[in-house]
């Protein structure tokens, strides 16, 4: 009489047929995974490998295909005045929105979670500039700060004070910009941050009110602390959306007057798109993701030193 074959010998048929089975199940997803993949790869990876051999390139279109320099479009970089401003500049601008916006979105944030009368319509009005167009912001704000028609040096007139030319000096030029990102994107930062508030659990103020600890010591030993990671997390984010600013400088001030609100994202653009030098303007592109890369590991770090302190 012959032996039935043991579940999972050379005879258990049952056994192969599962196995192939399952290796053409496994083949299929990969097939079907596989279109997708080379899809992504055609969006993502060669245009990043293509700008590589850009920035190691002169390349002007019309004249001519590309031209390896190799390394010639960074070491002008280095030499290039405008560059190192606009580099200065962009870090400059950076810190004046992100530190102002993190102080008022705070402060505003702690008012919010209060009950205060007219909460809800504050709530409501102060979502507004974030949830707008930038362009459209900024066409609104060159009206507004307009030196011969516009209504804030009309107000100021009303004090005596002479016209201000917002949009045509260095200081006040940079400052306006900074006033618009300030005004639209400091919401941002109030909902995200009175998000982590509002989340923190009544029972924890309760129970320090309750053995003594004054409001002060409740929000910088408690609040703080416990919605440090929000904060650190919408920190990173204004910080990269800052550095990489464009329309507003763009309708605003064009990057005037000058150079004095040239930022590096704008220089970028003037290289690359006015001037059509795309080897050097996409040499600066990778210097800016360089920059903001090593920036965003070394501000991770600080601040979470900072809440590891708390």
């Amino acid at each position: 009489m012959k032996p039935s074959p043991t579940p999972g010998g050379v005879g258990d048929f049952s056994f192969w047929g599962e196995t192939m089975a399952l290796r053409t199940e496994r083949r299929m997803k990969y097939a079907m995974i596989l279109p997708v993949l080379i899809f992504i790869l055609s969006l993502a990876i060669f245009p990043l490998i293509f700008s590589i051999l850009i920035s190691l390139s002169q390349w002007t279109p019309g004249t001519g295909g590309l031209r390896f320099v190799g390394l010639k479009n960074f070491i002008d970089m280095v030499k290039d005045p405008r560059f190192t401003h606009a580099f200065g500049l962009s870090f400059l601008y950076v810190g004046s929105v992100v530190g102002i916006e993190l102080g008022l979105g705070i402060f505003l944030a702690m008012i919010l979670q209060k009950d205060v009368v007219g909460k809800n319509f504050f709530r409501v009005t102060y979502m507004l500039p974030m949830l707008l167009s930038p362009v459209a912001i900024s066409y609104v704000w060159k009206m507004i700060l307009d030196y011969n028609r516009g209504p804030l040096n009309y107000f100021l007139g009303w004090f005596g004070i002479a016209p201000v030319e917002w949009l045509g000096k260095g200081g006040t030029a940079l400052l306006s910009l900074i006033l618009v990102d300030i005004w639209q994107w400091t919401p941002f930062m109030i909902f995200t941050i009175l998000a982590a508030f509002e989340s923190i659990s009544e029972e924890l103020y309760e129970a320090a009110l309750v053995d003594g600890a004054s409001h002060a010591h409740v929000f910088f030993h408690i609040t703080l602390p416990v919605a440090f990671p929000v904060i650190i997390t919408v920190v990173l984010l204004r910080v990269i959306d800052a550095f990489k600013v464009f329309d507003t400088v763009y309708v605003l001030t064009g990057g005037g007057p000058g150079t004095a609100t040239e930022t590096l994202n704008f220089y970028i653009y003037l290289k690359g798109f006015r001037s059509f030098n795309l080897g050097y303007g996409t040499a600066m592109s990778w210097v800016q993701l360089v920059i903001i890369s090593i920036m965003f590991t070394y501000l991770t770090r600080f601040l979470h030193r900072i809440g590891a302190l708390r």
